[in-house]
């Protein structure tokens, strides 16, 4: 309107009808009027699209282990260093194992302490055992043999006190005149040959022979003559008195044996006691020999072995170092076994299944993805913020990944194959729905559409062509029909094809 009035002015000045302005001033009016809006365009990305559930986490390693000291001890020698690689079973370090050293001997001198012991228990139980089948046996004979002993010195004392009874006499008697008449043979024949010798008929030889029968005769007399004069006499009070004394020494012995014999049953005692002091010997072999199998057993723990093959990672401990029980000697991460543990919250663990295929991003690794798959879920959650574990297991190399990587992965749960997408700032929404504009020609088209999956910037919708022109810049106060001005076609590559619906963990 001010141009057509400035018009106005220029032709009332002239005074004459120029036809060129007057064009250029209605096209003037006409962009005032109605201005054509300059808009950025693109066609919509077509191409696969997913829903993904997204897992957070870090990349742990399998076999990942610090050896400590078993002992408090102090360390002589360690023999690797940060970075290096051990096989399973190498020397890593060596402890002082002069304590442990001196502990085996000790418990080997008990060990042969305790032999000695049960060699001489032993031999005393065997003697008791012995003495608990004998004694008994032995002591009731010993009883017997004391009763007949007394049962003789009885007899003996009552022949002493009594004297000799009639028909010992009477024996005694004839045992004399028997004497007598073969003294009075034995005179006369030596009488006969002592003449005969005399007359030369005999040799002297034969005088000799009966002199010496003769003498034997008559100490056989005597003797008999004796005992007729002894059974006359009676006994004499020595002799009464030693056959008393010999019975009450028999009736002493006696109540010894029988005192013995109530001992008897302490044998089996002797035994018991015995038995148990061969088992307190044994019970201290055992006791020495469970130190030496701990003394051995020190001594193997000063020396750290690696459990598995790998890295070494950190550190060691020092050589001389005063190492306490626990401490730390070597940290071994095993040279396999790398796998992804990631979280999910509980509202998408219904989503995820065992043998689901991961694509896990590394932050370690920017520039590359590795692939997994889910081969664990723990079915519990943990307390705070009710997350649930889930085990990812790389199915290609992990030699660029390292334990204690934070990760991330995306899990396909449902795919789109042909989905249109457009960028999410293309969309516009109004209530609650959603519209875009399409350049149809040269005027702006308010298109409605349905979204779907977010994939990155873009977001899938239904409800216009493949290669419809979608304004994505310059849409902010556009109407349906506008006039519009290409001013750029803006280009997108689809990146990704996933859309996550998980949450962080």
């Amino acid at each position: 309107m001010l141009l057509s009035a400035a018009g106005a002015l220029v032709i009332a000045a002239t005074g004459c009808v120029d036809r060129e302005a007057q064009k250029q001033s209605k096209a003037t009016e006409k962009v005032v009027n109605n201005p054509i809006k300059a808009v950025t365009v693109q066609t919509p990305i077509v191409g696969p699209v997913s829903d993904t559930v997204q897992i957070t986490g870090d990349v742990t390693a399998g076999q990942d282990t610090t050896i400590g000291s078993k002992q408090n001890n102090r360390v002589m020698a360690v023999y690797v260093k940060d970075g290096d690689t051990v096989s399973a079973g190498q020397l890593l370090a060596t402890m002082d194992d002069t304590s442990a050293t001196a502990q085996l001997r000790q418990a080997q001198a008990q060990v042969s302490t305790a032999s000695a012991a049960i060699a001489v228990n032993r031999s005393q139980l065997i003697q008791a055992e012995r003495n608990a089948s004998i004694g008994p046996h032995k002591s009731t004979l010993q009883v017997m043999v004391a009763q007949s002993q007394v049962r003789g010195a009885q007899r003996t004392l009552d022949k002493v006190v009594n004297g000799a009874r009639p028909e010992e006499r009477r024996q005694a008697e004839a045992n004399l005149a028997s004497a007598k008449a073969t003294l009075d043979l034995q005179k006369k024949q030596l009488d006969r040959i002592k003449t005969l010798v005399q007359e030369g008929a005999l040799p002297g030889q034969n005088l000799d022979q009966q002199q010496a029968t003769y003498d034997q005769a008559l100490a056989q007399y005597k003797t008999a003559n004796e005992a007729v004069l002894i059974n006359q006499a009676g006994s004499r009070q020595e002799d009464i008195d030693t056959a008393r004394a010999t019975l009450q020494t028999a009736q002493e012995n006696l109540r010894t044996a029988q005192d013995q014999k109530k001992l008897d049953p302490l044998l089996k005692d002797q035994v018991d006691a015995a038995q148990a002091q061969v088992d307190s010997a044994r019970a201290q072999l055992t006791s020495a020999l469970a130190q030496i199998q701990i003394a051995k057993q020190a001594i193997a723990d000063t020396k750290v072995y690696a459990p598995f093959g790998g890295k070494v990672s950190g550190r060691p401990i020092q050589a001389g170092t005063v190492a306490g029980a626990n401490t730390a000697i070597v940290r071994i991460i095993g040279g396999g076994g790398i796998y992804f543990n990631g979280q999910i919250p509980s509202e998408n663990i219904g989503k995820v299944h065992q043998g689901d295929h991961v694509v896990v991003h590394v932050d370690g690794v920017p520039d590359k993805t590795f692939d997994g798959k889910i081969v664990a879920i723990n079915p519990l959650a943990d307390d705070v913020g009710r997350l649930f574990s889930v085990r990812v297991q790389f199915s290609g190399s992990t030699d660029l990944l390292r334990p204690g990587m934070f990760a991330h992965g995306d899990i396909a749960i449902r795919t789109i194959p042909n989905a249109t997408s457009v960028p999410s700032a293309a969309i516009l929404t109004k209530g609650d729905k959603h519209f875009v504009f399409i350049v149809v020609g040269n005027k702006a088209k308010q298109v409605p559409v349905d979204v779907g999956l977010v994939n990155g910037d873009n977001t899938q919708i239904t409800g216009i062509s493949a290669d419809a022109k979608v304004v994505v810049g310059g849409q902010e106060g556009l109407v349906d029909g506008a006039e519009v001005r290409e001013k750029g076609t803006k280009t997108v590559f689809l990146k990704t094809a996933s859309s996550s619906t998980g949450g962080k963990g």
